[in-house]
């Protein structure tokens, strides 16, 4: 519980210089985190700086997302009926 109020601290200032660009809840313990960085190891280093994940105390999973391109097929002049 000591690091909580640290750890909110840090997640506001990744917050607000927009490498962090959305937090939810799992409903539960955790949270999710939208990203905005140039690589995973990018990523890595931003969290690694937050007080919970420095003490060990929780533990991250990195997912990297890419843009959704699949609907542009309903949009190619060739396949079109």
């Amino acid at each position: 519980m000591e690091h909580a109020r640290q750890e909110m601290r840090a997640l506001w200032d990744l917050y607000r210089t927009d490498v962090v660009r959305e937090m939810y809840s799992p409903g539960g313990v955790g949270a999710i985190l939208i990203i905005e960085a140039e690589s995973l190891e990018d990523a890595e280093r931003h969290l690694a700086g937050l007080p919970l994940v420095r003490n060990q105390i929780v533990s991250v999973e990195l997912i990297e997302l890419h843009p959704f391109s699949a609907l542009q097929m309903l949009f190619r002049a060739d396949e079109r009926p």
